[in-house]
């Protein structure tokens, strides 16, 4: 199966200016439409350390913090206006928005380096590290 992925000229103009607020949750959410979260999730500082934040989601807590994405690196709201109705058939996807940062949220404890998640984004860094070209050294 394929996914055939369209970036329009126009996301990538509006970049940063046009970018969305995006919240990785510890949760799936077995929905495709609209879900004003705007109206319903109000994220506030937390009053011990204003780095992070908190909230609730259906009644449980949810602690945050905002992260910005390493230098070099951009993510990518996708989303698909024609879902087919069958499996194992090309599918085109289009691109809505470009984004550089995020609030990462963990159910009832504060995100720490030892979260996959995070821990994902330092691996970037040291992946570089190790497949960058080694540069002689001479004497």
């Amino acid at each position: 199966m394929a996914i055939h992925l369209n970036c329009s000229v126009k996301t990538v103009e509006n970049f940063p200016d046009n970018q969305p607020v995006i919240h990785y949750m510890p949760c799936e959410i077995k929905s495709n439409g609209p879900a004003g979260v705007s109206t319903y999730f109000k994220p506030v500082d937390n009053e011990k350390d204003s780095k992070f934040k908190k909230a609730s989601f259906r009644g449980r807590p949810l602690q945050g913090e905002d992260i910005s994405l390493p230098s070099g690196y951009r993510g990518l709201v996708v989303q698909e206006t024609k879902q087919p109705l069958v499996e194992n058939v090309e599918r085109t996807m289009h691109v809505s928005h470009i984004f550089d940062r995020l609030t990462y949220w963990n159910w009832d404890k504060v995100p720490s380096a030892n979260d996959p998640f995070i821990s994902a984004l330092s691996w970037i860094d040291i992946s570089e590290a190790l497949h960058s070209p080694i540069e002689s050294i001479s004497d």
